[in-house]
Protein backbone atom coordinates (compact mmCIF):
# COMPACT_ATOMS: atom_id res chain seq x y z
CA UNK A 1 0.00 0.00 0.00
CA UNK A 2 1.69 3.21 -0.76
CA UNK A 3 1.72 5.59 2.01
CA UNK A 4 0.17 8.59 2.56
CA UNK A 5 2.07 12.24 2.22
CA UNK A 6 0.49 14.90 4.19
CA UNK A 7 1.04 18.05 2.99
CA UNK A 8 2.90 20.81 5.15
CA UNK A 9 0.31 23.33 6.02
CA UNK A 10 3.31 25.89 6.38
CA UNK A 11 4.87 25.21 3.43
CA UNK A 12 3.58 28.71 2.20
CA UNK A 13 5.78 30.55 4.99
CA UNK A 14 9.04 28.33 3.90
CA UNK A 15 9.13 29.37 -0.03
CA UNK A 16 7.30 29.76 -2.88
CA UNK A 17 6.52 27.87 -6.22
CA UNK A 18 8.29 29.18 -8.94
CA UNK A 19 6.45 31.12 -11.45
CA UNK A 20 4.69 29.93 -14.29
CA UNK A 21 7.00 31.66 -17.38
CA UNK A 22 9.87 30.69 -14.99
CA UNK A 23 12.00 28.25 -17.49
CA UNK A 24 13.01 26.55 -14.41
CA UNK A 25 9.49 25.74 -13.50
CA UNK A 26 10.02 21.99 -15.33
CA UNK A 27 12.92 21.45 -13.21
CA UNK A 28 11.74 22.67 -9.97
CA UNK A 29 8.52 19.81 -10.63
CA UNK A 30 11.22 17.22 -11.77
CA UNK A 31 13.34 17.79 -8.46
CA UNK A 32 10.21 17.79 -6.23
CA UNK A 33 8.85 14.30 -7.73
CA UNK A 34 11.97 13.06 -7.09
CA UNK A 35 12.08 14.24 -3.57
CA UNK A 36 8.84 12.50 -2.84
CA UNK A 37 9.71 9.15 -4.64
CA UNK A 38 9.43 6.24 -2.80
CA UNK A 39 13.24 5.08 -2.83
CA UNK A 40 13.99 8.86 -2.13
CA UNK A 41 12.32 8.34 1.02
CA UNK A 42 14.11 5.71 2.17
CA UNK A 43 17.65 7.16 1.11
CA UNK A 44 16.80 10.07 3.44
CA UNK A 45 15.02 7.73 6.56
CA UNK A 46 18.47 5.64 6.18
CA UNK A 47 20.37 9.20 6.63
CA UNK A 48 18.24 10.83 8.99
CA UNK A 49 18.76 7.52 11.27
CA UNK A 50 22.17 7.21 10.74
CA UNK A 51 22.94 10.86 11.89
CA UNK A 52 20.54 10.19 15.01
CA UNK A 53 23.17 7.38 15.75
CA UNK A 54 26.42 9.58 15.15
CA UNK A 55 24.79 12.60 16.35
CA UNK A 56 22.26 12.18 18.74
CA UNK A 57 20.01 14.91 19.45
CA UNK A 58 16.51 15.45 21.92
CA UNK A 59 13.66 17.46 21.20
CA UNK A 60 14.10 20.55 23.13
CA UNK A 61 10.56 20.07 24.01
CA UNK A 62 10.20 16.76 25.74
CA UNK A 63 13.34 15.77 25.37
CA UNK A 64 12.55 12.30 23.22
CA UNK A 65 15.33 11.21 21.38
CA UNK A 66 16.29 11.98 16.91
CA UNK A 67 14.94 14.92 16.28
CA UNK A 68 15.07 18.77 17.46
CA UNK A 69 11.66 19.01 17.45
CA UNK A 70 9.48 15.56 17.71
CA UNK A 71 6.32 15.66 15.11
CA UNK A 72 4.12 16.13 18.31
CA UNK A 73 5.63 18.74 19.45
CA UNK A 74 5.33 20.42 16.14
CA UNK A 75 2.33 20.03 15.92
CA UNK A 76 1.34 21.57 19.53
CA UNK A 77 3.43 24.86 18.47
CA UNK A 78 1.33 25.18 15.14
CA UNK A 79 -1.89 24.27 17.16
CA UNK A 80 -0.52 26.84 19.91
CA UNK A 81 -0.02 29.57 16.84
CA UNK A 82 -2.88 29.72 15.03
CA UNK A 83 -4.48 32.49 16.15
CA UNK A 84 -2.04 35.74 16.96
CA UNK A 85 -3.65 38.24 19.34
CA UNK A 86 -3.47 41.64 20.45
CA UNK A 87 -0.82 41.94 23.95
CA UNK A 88 -0.71 45.07 24.74
CA UNK A 89 -2.64 45.38 27.53
CA UNK A 90 -0.24 43.17 29.68
CA UNK A 91 3.07 45.17 28.94
CA UNK A 92 3.03 48.21 31.41
CA UNK A 93 6.02 50.23 29.96
CA UNK A 94 4.57 50.41 26.46
CA UNK A 95 4.20 53.89 24.81
CA UNK A 96 0.95 55.84 25.32
CA UNK A 97 -0.47 57.70 22.20
CA UNK A 98 -2.51 61.06 22.74
CA UNK A 99 -5.87 58.73 24.35
CA UNK A 100 -3.55 57.02 26.70
CA UNK A 101 -3.58 53.75 24.86
CA UNK A 102 -0.45 51.48 24.50
CA UNK A 103 1.15 50.71 21.17
CA UNK A 104 -1.07 47.74 19.69
CA UNK A 105 1.26 45.13 19.70
CA UNK A 106 0.49 41.80 18.23
CA UNK A 107 1.71 37.98 19.30
CA UNK A 108 1.65 34.73 17.73
CA UNK A 109 1.33 32.96 20.99
CA UNK A 110 1.77 32.84 24.59
CA UNK A 111 5.45 32.88 26.08
CA UNK A 112 4.85 28.95 27.53
CA UNK A 113 5.32 25.27 26.19
CA UNK A 114 6.31 24.29 23.03
CA UNK A 115 7.14 27.65 21.81
CA UNK A 116 8.87 29.21 24.60
CA UNK A 117 10.80 25.89 24.60
CA UNK A 118 11.83 26.05 21.09
CA UNK A 119 12.54 30.30 20.82
CA UNK A 120 14.82 30.04 24.08
CA UNK A 121 16.61 27.12 22.54
CA UNK A 122 16.67 29.24 19.05
CA UNK A 123 18.17 32.46 20.32
CA UNK A 124 20.59 31.23 23.78
CA UNK A 125 21.51 27.18 22.67
CA UNK A 126 22.83 28.36 18.81
CA UNK A 127 20.37 26.25 17.12
CA UNK A 128 19.52 28.82 14.23
CA UNK A 129 17.82 25.51 12.36
CA UNK A 130 14.86 25.94 14.45
CA UNK A 131 13.92 29.42 12.82
CA UNK A 132 11.92 26.81 10.66
CA UNK A 133 9.41 26.02 13.24
CA UNK A 134 9.15 30.15 13.98
CA UNK A 135 9.08 31.38 10.75
CA UNK A 136 5.47 30.71 10.13
CA UNK A 137 4.45 32.24 13.97
CA UNK A 138 5.90 35.13 12.76
CA UNK A 139 4.69 35.32 9.42
CA UNK A 140 0.59 34.69 10.97
CA UNK A 141 1.72 37.68 13.33
CA UNK A 142 3.56 40.13 10.75
CA UNK A 143 0.05 39.34 8.40
CA UNK A 144 -1.55 40.36 11.47
CA UNK A 145 -0.90 43.13 12.46
CA UNK A 146 -0.44 44.51 8.82
CA UNK A 147 -3.92 43.72 8.01
CA UNK A 148 -5.13 45.30 11.28
CA UNK A 149 -2.54 48.43 12.72
CA UNK A 150 -1.58 50.04 9.33
CA UNK A 151 -3.45 51.85 7.17
CA UNK A 152 -3.79 50.50 3.80
CA UNK A 153 -1.95 52.03 0.32
CA UNK A 154 0.91 54.07 2.41
CA UNK A 155 4.32 52.09 2.43
CA UNK A 156 5.11 50.20 5.52
CA UNK A 157 8.54 49.10 6.60
CA UNK A 158 9.20 46.21 9.17
CA UNK A 159 11.76 47.34 11.57
CA UNK A 160 13.46 44.75 13.84
CA UNK A 161 14.09 45.61 17.36
CA UNK A 162 18.05 45.59 17.44
CA UNK A 163 20.03 43.28 19.70
CA UNK A 164 23.28 44.48 21.63
CA UNK A 165 26.85 43.68 19.32
CA UNK A 166 27.83 41.53 22.48
CA UNK A 167 24.84 39.45 22.16
CA UNK A 168 25.20 39.09 18.36
CA UNK A 169 28.47 38.01 18.96
CA UNK A 170 28.21 35.13 21.17
CA UNK A 171 25.39 33.60 19.22
CA UNK A 172 27.07 34.54 15.89
CA UNK A 173 23.53 35.33 14.42
CA UNK A 174 20.70 37.72 15.21
CA UNK A 175 17.65 35.93 15.89
CA UNK A 176 15.22 38.58 14.70
CA UNK A 177 16.89 39.32 11.46
CA UNK A 178 17.38 35.54 10.86
CA UNK A 179 13.74 35.51 11.08
CA UNK A 180 12.54 38.12 8.95
CA UNK A 181 15.21 37.59 6.63
CA UNK A 182 13.57 33.66 5.80
CA UNK A 183 9.90 35.29 6.25
CA UNK A 184 11.26 38.04 3.21
CA UNK A 185 12.49 34.74 0.82
CA UNK A 186 9.36 33.04 1.27
CA UNK A 187 7.71 36.11 -0.59
CA UNK A 188 4.57 35.74 1.77
CA UNK A 189 4.77 40.06 2.64
CA UNK A 190 2.15 41.96 0.45
CA UNK A 191 3.58 44.47 -2.28
CA UNK A 192 4.89 47.69 -0.56
CA UNK A 193 6.40 45.81 2.09
CA UNK A 194 9.81 45.72 3.30
CA UNK A 195 12.66 45.43 5.61
CA UNK A 196 15.00 47.84 7.63
CA UNK A 197 17.38 48.08 10.24
CA UNK A 198 16.95 51.73 11.12
CA UNK A 199 17.24 51.19 15.23
CA UNK A 200 20.65 50.16 16.97
CA UNK A 201 22.25 50.24 20.40
CA UNK A 202 24.53 53.36 21.37
CA UNK A 203 28.29 51.94 20.63
CA UNK A 204 28.70 52.72 24.48
CA UNK A 205 25.54 50.17 24.88
CA UNK A 206 26.90 47.29 22.43
CA UNK A 207 28.53 45.27 25.22
CA UNK A 208 26.28 45.81 28.48
CA UNK A 209 23.50 43.35 29.71
CA UNK A 210 20.82 42.21 27.93
CA UNK A 211 17.24 42.27 29.19
CA UNK A 212 16.61 38.57 29.61
CA UNK A 213 16.55 37.79 33.24
CA UNK A 214 16.28 41.35 34.31
CA UNK A 215 13.46 42.22 36.60
CA UNK A 216 10.66 44.96 35.81
CA UNK A 217 12.24 47.62 37.60
CA UNK A 218 15.81 46.87 35.96
CA UNK A 219 14.58 46.39 32.22
CA UNK A 220 13.30 50.36 32.81
CA UNK A 221 17.32 50.84 32.17
CA UNK A 222 16.91 50.59 28.58
CA UNK A 223 15.91 54.15 27.99
CA UNK A 224 18.32 56.14 26.06
CA UNK A 225 20.24 53.40 24.68
CA UNK A 226 18.89 53.22 21.46
CA UNK A 227 19.08 55.56 18.24
CA UNK A 228 18.13 55.84 14.62
CA UNK A 229 20.76 57.14 12.65
CA UNK A 230 20.47 59.32 9.97
CA UNK A 231 20.65 57.74 6.70
CA UNK A 232 19.29 58.28 2.47
CA UNK A 233 17.23 55.81 2.97
CA UNK A 234 15.47 57.12 6.21
CA UNK A 235 15.34 60.31 4.59
CA UNK A 236 13.32 58.61 1.61
CA UNK A 237 10.97 56.65 3.59
CA UNK A 238 9.95 59.43 5.78
CA UNK A 239 9.54 61.56 2.98
CA UNK A 240 7.29 58.49 1.30
CA UNK A 241 5.55 58.91 4.79
CA UNK A 242 6.30 55.60 5.34
CA UNK A 243 4.35 53.36 8.22
CA UNK A 244 6.69 51.30 10.72
CA UNK A 245 5.74 47.98 12.40
CA UNK A 246 9.01 47.11 14.94
CA UNK A 247 9.44 43.19 14.94
CA UNK A 248 10.58 41.23 18.42
CA UNK A 249 10.95 37.93 19.75
CA UNK A 250 9.50 37.87 23.24
CA UNK A 251 7.05 40.77 24.66
CA UNK A 252 7.55 40.95 28.21
CA UNK A 253 7.22 44.72 30.09
CA UNK A 254 7.48 46.42 26.42
CA UNK A 255 10.16 48.73 27.52
CA UNK A 256 12.50 47.26 24.86
CA UNK A 257 10.02 48.10 22.52
CA UNK A 258 8.96 52.07 23.67
CA UNK A 259 12.65 52.59 23.29
CA UNK A 260 13.10 51.46 20.10
CA UNK A 261 9.45 53.87 19.72
CA UNK A 262 11.68 56.62 21.22
CA UNK A 263 14.23 56.51 18.96
CA UNK A 264 12.24 57.38 15.95
CA UNK A 265 10.49 60.32 17.22
CA UNK A 266 11.33 63.03 15.19
CA UNK A 267 12.17 60.84 12.15
CA UNK A 268 9.35 61.66 10.14
CA UNK A 269 7.89 57.79 10.24
CA UNK A 270 4.88 57.06 11.97
CA UNK A 271 5.19 54.00 14.42
CA UNK A 272 1.75 52.24 14.20
CA UNK A 273 2.53 49.07 16.26
CA UNK A 274 4.53 45.58 16.67
CA UNK A 275 4.14 42.36 15.92
CA UNK A 276 5.97 39.53 18.10
CA UNK A 277 6.53 35.68 18.28
CA UNK A 278 5.37 35.71 21.93
CA UNK A 279 4.42 37.18 25.00
CA UNK A 280 5.00 36.81 28.68
CA UNK A 281 5.06 37.93 32.00
CA UNK A 282 7.74 39.28 33.24
CA UNK A 283 10.68 36.38 34.76
CA UNK A 284 9.85 37.65 38.20
CA UNK A 285 6.22 36.88 38.09
CA UNK A 286 6.09 32.85 39.00
CA UNK A 287 5.53 31.88 35.11
CA UNK A 288 6.21 28.06 34.42
CA UNK A 289 7.63 27.17 30.85
CA UNK A 290 7.01 23.66 30.65
CA UNK A 291 10.55 22.05 29.27
CA UNK A 292 9.24 18.59 29.83
CA UNK A 293 6.37 16.41 29.36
Amino acid sequence: MKPRIRPDPDAVYHGSPAPRSDPARSWARLLDALWGHRAARAARAGLHGTAALLFPVDCVCCRRPDAAVCGPCARSLRASCLHPRRVEQRAEALPLDGRLEPMPVVAAGAYEHELAAVVLAFKNHQMPALGRYLVPPLARAVLASLETLVDRGRPVVLVPVPTRLRARTRRGYFPVGLLLSRLRRARVLPAGVQVADLVRYRVARQFTSAQKGKGRRARGAVRGTMHAPVTPLLARLAAAGTQVLFVDDVLTTGATLAEAHRALAGSGLRVCGAAVLAATPAPDEKHHVRATR
